[in-house]
């Protein structure tokens, strides 16, 4: 090989290793990542309206016939079922007192007694 051949070879080596330096002290530039712009809260959705409709309920009592029936307004079943009970207990302290049930003991000059009033006379109300 030639004196000549030779130094262009150095040559082009300390080109290559000076780029390879170059670039290798260069700080290194990343890439710019967007930050991701405020997105507006979700907003809460109304509940939707409550439709109150018609029911027809009745109320008994345990072995008796239906003490009370009657239409209430209301928005589910089971509030419609409360709402019977209030109107049938409403219903109930409105009639007057049950009148003297005479007893043996009315013959021998004991006071009288009254019929006894159910505990929850409402307490088994049904709406449809």
């Amino acid at each position: 090989m030639s004196r000549s051949r030779i130094l262009v070879v150095l040559l082009v080596i300390t080109l290559l290793v000076l780029m390879v330096i170059r670039g290798r002290s260069r700080a290194q530039v990343g890439t710019v990542i967007p930050t991701p712009s405020p997105i507006p809260s979700a907003t809460a959705t109304p509940p939707p309206a409550t439709v109150s409709r018609s029911f027809h309920c009745n109320c008994t009592s345990a072995g008796q016939p239906v003490i009370w029936a009657g239409n209430v307004t209301a928005t589910s079943y089971f509030l419609a079922r409360q709402a019977a009970v209030s109107a049938c207990s409403a219903y109930l302290g409105s009639k007057p007192l049950s009148p003297l049930i005479p007893t043996p003991a009315a013959a021998t000059g004991a006071a009288p007694t009254f019929a006894p009033l159910a505990i929850n006379a409402c307490g088994q109300c049904a709406c449809n």
